[in-house]
């Protein structure tokens, strides 16, 4: 009965849609910012749905009853957090291994060659798929190799290569419409989708239609079907609609805790693409960013840089108008001044006059007092009101520094991000090439010791920080001087390298740039958010001054540069 319901609610909605014709984006994008706003709650939802299957999996008594909590703890994992997700399934692997269970270890390998081919790891995956036994060969299998091999022609830099994998994705894609069941949700899924390739847009929404019946709304399957359905709708050109699908698509991923999303960031470069509401689209492609960063996949941040790039050129831009707006501010209160200052020049030629009467009229002296007393109380309140323009321009001056400090700080940190995005593509390419002459020399024993060591990565981190360092300390070359002033002289902190910082100092750098939440900084320093709060309190606890306004006074270091 529940889906029933579920699928008339579905079925209103497509034909409201449709019907009218024309959809209220606006009050759309409000249930869309208010479930952002909402997002921890979700979160903390999910992490105790996933803390209780743990818990769960703890008390299993048998390896059996191990497994099976293991996978719903995988299944959990799979778009939520990548490295977990992979961890789980390992263990799913041994345990089935343990328990001498060959179809469930060709079930838990398939399984685990899905998530390595959607985390970009198609050698690992192709290697796990390879060791599927035959008489385990079914639509999981196919579907896994579909995918593998779809996201590698996709992928893949060689156009032979690329076309040879397209060609063995498409050939699987057409074994598995003909075996698969009509009404299941893969084969609708993968009939969409072909139709949509092949340009027979109403066509796809057809079956769309099908499929989203087949889905329950506000689930993850039901955020999948909608993405899929607005792009469909990019294909007609119908912008509206497109973005409709996306907001529905976001919403459950949203709400249900997903980190491994392409909705958001897709309605972000939907709205940059048009040149719309940049502010809109630089918080949904933050909060984005900071789903993907969780779900810890370079896969995704490659698909997400360019947005990122093009949002960060807009701002660009509008800080130029901004600059160009305040020019004119300027130029306009320069001829006030100018006017200003012919008015003194007449008020002191008529003081000259005025005291040459006097010479010449003696008999008039009290009446010329007098007027020469309201003289003076003119010029007291002309004086007045030139010390009040003096203290005006002095702000202005001081503002305009602050901005042009600002606007220097930002445009150098662009260049270094675009620097850093350039060295880290050439860095990708290298390894890339390494790779593929490995593939070829069939030397797969060396390339699973390249991908197992954590010196890449270490090696990745330690140059993002020296990176940080130097930048920063151009930026604000007394910064630790500076810093070191705030604190009790026997508690200051002097970094074996003058051109280096350590770890306290890199927090209260970052905190000096703006980055004052914990989790923010963890996540740029690979700590964990209680660390960095217990690092932040303990040099607190070692300010000069008073500890509250402490970091208040770190923020205004180099202002005055």
């Amino acid at each position: 009965m529940k889906r029933i319901l579920l699928t008339m609610i579905t079925t209103l909605l497509f034909c409201h849609v449709h019907g009218e014709g024309h959809v209220n984006l606006d009050s759309l994008y409000r249930v869309l910012d208010a479930a952002i706003d909402s997002a921890d709650i979700f979160l903390q939802k999910k992490e105790q749905q996933i803390a209780n299957l743990k818990e769960e999996y703890l008390k299993a008594k048998t390896e059996m009853q191990q497994y099976e909590a293991a996978t719903k703890i995988y299944m959990e994992y799979i778009p939520f957090e990548n490295d977990s997700a992979i961890a789980y399934q390992y263990r799913c692997i041994e345990l089935a291994k343990s328990m001498g269970r060959d179809d469930l270890l060709a079930t838990a390998t398939i399984s685990l060659a899905n998530q390595l081919s959607n985390s970009g790891f198609y050698n690992e995956a192709r290697i796990h798929l390879s060791e599927v036994p035959e008489q385990y060969f079914g639509d999981e299998h196919l579907i896994a190799m579909n995918r593998l091999y779809g996201e590698m022609g996709f992928y893949s830099h060689d156009a032979i290569l690329s076309r040879a994998f397209h060609q063995q994705a498409n050939e699987m894609r057409a074994t598995l419409l003909e075996r698969l069941d009509t009404t299941s949700t893969a084969w609708l899924t993968f009939r969409t989708n072909l139709l949509n390739n092949e340009n027979k847009q109403e066509e796809a929404l057809t079956y769309s239609d099908r499929w989203m019946q087949a889905c329950e709304p506000g689930t993850r399957p039901f955020a999948i079907m909608a993405f899929f359905r607005s792009e469909i709708y990019r294909k007609l050109g119908d912008v509206e609609m497109q973005r409709y699908w996306l907001i529905q698509s976001a919403l459950a991923d949203i709400r249900n805790a997903i980190m491994d999303q392409g909705s958001l960031w897709s309605l972000a470069n939907s709205l940059i693409s048009k040149k719309e509401d940049v502010n809109r689209a630089h918080r949904y492609i933050d909060f984005s960013w900071k789903c993907l960063t969780r779900f810890s996949t370079h896969m995704r941040s490659w698909q997400v840089a360019p947005v990122v790039a093009r949002i960060n050129d807009e701002y660009k831009q509008q800080l130029q108008t901004a600059n160009n707006h305040l020019r004119w501010t300027i130029g306009i209160i320069s001829l006030l001044l100018l006017g200003l200052l012919f008015s003194l020049l007449y008020v002191m030629k008529k003081r000259r006059q005025l005291a040459k009467a006097r010479n010449e009229l003696n008999s008039l002296n009290d009446q010329l007092e007098v007027k020469n007393q309201q003289l003076l109380e003119n010029n007291t309140l002309l004086s007045d009101a030139n010390q009040m323009l003096s203290d005006t321009n002095e702000q202005l001056r001081n503002a305009i520094m602050h901005l042009n400090d600002t606007t220097r700080v930002k445009d150098e940190y662009i260049g270094k991000f675009l620097t850093i995005c350039s060295d880290y593509i050439n860095k990708l390419d290298n390894y890339r090439i390494k790779v593929n002459r490995k593939l070829k020399a069939n030397q797969y024993n060396d390339l699973l010791r390249m991908t197992s060591s954590e010196h890449l990565k270490e090696d990745e981190l330690k140059e993002l920080l020296e990176n940080f360092d130097s930048v920063f300390l151009h930026l604000f070359p007394t910064f630790i001087d500076d810093f070191n002033a705030l604190l009790r002289k026997e508690e200051r902190i002097i970094p074996t390298d003058r051109n280096s910082l350590n770890t306290d100092l890199r927090i209260f750098a970052l905190i000096r740039l703006g980055i004052d939440e914990s989790s923010k900084i963890a996540e740029f320093l690979h700590y964990s958010p209680n660390s960095i709060y217990a690092y932040r309190a303990r040099i607190k606890n070692k300010a000069a001054g008073n500890r509250d306004n402490f970091e208040q006074m770190v923020k205004e270091i180099g202002m005055q540069q």
